[in-house]
């Protein structure tokens, strides 16, 4: 179940709300591409194929398309990568930095 928090805990953990949303959205698209890794090795899945278009696929890439639709599906239960994102940031587990600015004459080069 969803529960709401209050925006004075994401402001302990940031100069602002929207920095702190930005931070947790990148954490989350970090945990996201793990678990996408994740369930590629577990299942054997490859989400590369998905974006050929039909008219580049070949007799052999077809075959294997229908092959893999062919196969039971595992299912594997993972966390949303948001709540986990949003968790680490509470939790004070996550942390971030800025990029450093370039000097005034790196920038003009």
């Amino acid at each position: 179940m969803a529960s709401t928090i209050p925006l004075e805990e994401l402001k302990k953990h940031s100069k602002n709300v929207y920095e702190a949303i930005m931070i947790v959205a990148k954490r989350a698209r970090q945990l996201n591409d793990d678990q996408k890794r994740l369930i590629e090795q577990e299942t054997g899945y490859d989400s590369s194929l998905d974006s050929i278009n039909d008219d580049d696929q070949d007799d052999e890439s077809s075959e294997t398309a229908e092959e893999r639709q062919a196969h039971p599906v595992k299912y594997l239960k993972l966390p949303k990568p948001t709540t986990l994102a949003l968790e680490e940031m509470l939790s004070g587990k996550l942390t971030h930095e800025y990029a450093e600015k370039p000097s005034e004459g790196e920038a003009k080069k």
